[in-house]
């Protein structure tokens, strides 16, 4: 089974920006500007679509807490009385965002009239049940840095929980709870290109300080800008994969599980690595957003002795139309009659290629929020290996699973969770909750404001202790 992690990137947008992108409220001017393309009949066509694969093929189908039918029912009301191609895929967002799967959601939709998107000269974060400005760009004419640790209190108006509740989690996607929260303090500010966003802070002084920001982070982006605090380990740069040292100590840090290349190079920081007298190995899969899991298999080969790796077991949905009219009257078939009947694939085997040579020192794997789709695969086909690496850091994000991806009118791309995998050993089910890790480190607001890297710091001190 290989989880597969598309992207589509639009000419002239930074990766991250992409990744970071979420519908925010528009503007009556910007409104009047926006063009619809699609005809009343498109949209009911792709709200529809997007009901009959959920309805075939959601895999979490039986964990839902609501009627699927009258959801739809509701969300066509809505999408029938929307004036232009912003209410209607807006509309689509609400509508998959209730499924509650980092998975299932509306992934691209070009020439829908929207006006490009931006995020300010400052970073936020979502620490302890409040939101902070935590980063701001050096030498910016439109950063303030007295924001830089204060807490975000009002924006546009309201209550900052508010405006979260009412303008940004309906369109952010996700598998948890912890997840959608944490994009929320990521994306907070994010909205039109070069428009302004006000609010209020609470700086550090304990003084209330109104702010008007400039969304044009983007616009005005370069390659050497530096933000500031800078990180205590800054050892990510955009390449897949970096190896780094300090004390005899690798740091082998790995980003996403692709190009295809990356298994390469993996294999070349493991041959360096073990042609050391490496006293430990730190692999940090913070901010992994995820790939290929047949890529991934790479990096579990040089973690265990063993001449075979193991990858996860998988539930998926499937239908029968025999079995449906049987359903409503046959108990053995009442699953199929429901729509909630499952079929399990067992783990897959690998055989290791010749020449791999497994890490004798010891490791600790490095985890966050935003460990990510086939990241968590890589997790999950390790976590209950015997003798395996330490987890430090926070529970990921806690979605994968072999998304379909729907094609909708003029474009419009959407995606729909097709698989539930199961742990490799005990084939429990991965659901609802990310990788957990051993040692939980959870950076406070003075650690992330002054730049340390407490989970680095636990991991080395958990590699020292070993030696």
């Amino acid at each position: 089974m290989i989880d597969k992690f598309t992207i589509f990137i639009k000419k002239g947008k930074s990766l991250l920006f992409l990744l970071s992108f979420v519908i925010l409220p528009v503007s009556i001017q910007a409104q009047s500007q926006i063009k619809s393309i699609n005809t009343l009949e498109d949209k009911i066509y792709g709200l529809s679509l997007l009901w009959s694969e959920l309805k075939y093929n959601f895999v979490n189908i039986d964990r839902l807490g609501f009627d699927l039918d009258s959801l739809y029912r509701e969300t066509m009301k809505r999408v029938i009385d929307t004036k232009d191609d912003v209410s209607y895929y807006k509309e689509l967002d609400c509508f998959l965002n209730r499924f509650n799967d980092a998975h299932t959601n509306l992934f691209d939709y070009p020439d829908s009239g929207y006006e490009e998107t931006d995020y300010p000269n400052y970073g936020t974060k979502y620490i302890g049940g409040k939101y902070y400005f935590i980063k701001y760009k050096k030498d910016c004419p439109y950063s303030d840095p007295d924001l830089l640790g204060a807490e975000i209190v009002e924006i546009d108006g309201l209550p900052t929980e508010q405006y979260v509740e009412k303008f940004v989690l309906p369109y952010l996607t996700g598998s948890t709870l912890k997840y959608r929260l944490n994009q929320a303090g990521r994306l907070l500010l994010n909205g039109l290109e070069g428009s302004s966003i006000c609010g209020k802070a609470i700086c550090r002084d304990g003084k209330m300080k109104t702010f008007n920001i400039i969304r044009n982070g983007e616009a005005i982006r370069k390659n050497d800008d530096v933000w500031l605090p800078e990180d205590e380990y800054s050892f990510h740069t955009s390449k897949a994969v970096t190896l780094n040292w300090k004390d005899d100590i690798a740091f082998l840090n790995i980003r996403r599980f692709i190009p295809e290349s990356v298994c390469n190079d993996i294999d070349k920081a493991m041959a360096e690595i073990n042609a050391r007298q490496c006293r430990g190995v730190i692999i940090d899969l913070r901010g992994n957003g995820g790939g290929r899991t047949d890529v991934a298999w790479r990096l579990q080969m040089y973690l265990t002795q063993a001449d075979t790796i193991r990858s996860f077991g998988a539930q998926t949905r499937i239908n029968s139309g025999y079995g449906r009219s049987q359903g409503n009257y046959r108990k053995e078939y009442e699953d199929f009659y429901l729509y909630k009947a499952y079929k399990n694939e067992p783990p897959e085997l690998i055989t290791k290629p010749q020449g791999i040579k497994v890490l004798s020192c010891p490791v600790a794997i490095l985890i966050d929020n935003n460990s990510f789709s086939a990241c968590e695969d890589f997790l999950i086909n390790i976590y209950e290996m015997p003798n395996r690496p330490v987890l430090i850091g926070e529970e990921t994000a806690g979605s994968t699973g072999a998304p379909l991806v729907i094609e909708l009118p003029h474009g419009a791309v959407a995606r729909i969770c097709t698989l539930r995998p199961l742990f490799p050993y005990s084939m429990k089910p991965f659901v609802e909750k990310g990788i957990i890790p051993d040692i939980e480190v959870i950076p406070t607001l003075q650690e992330v404001l002054k730049g340390k890297d407490v989970v680095m710091e636990k991991a080395l001190h958990y590699i020292q202790n070993k030696n």
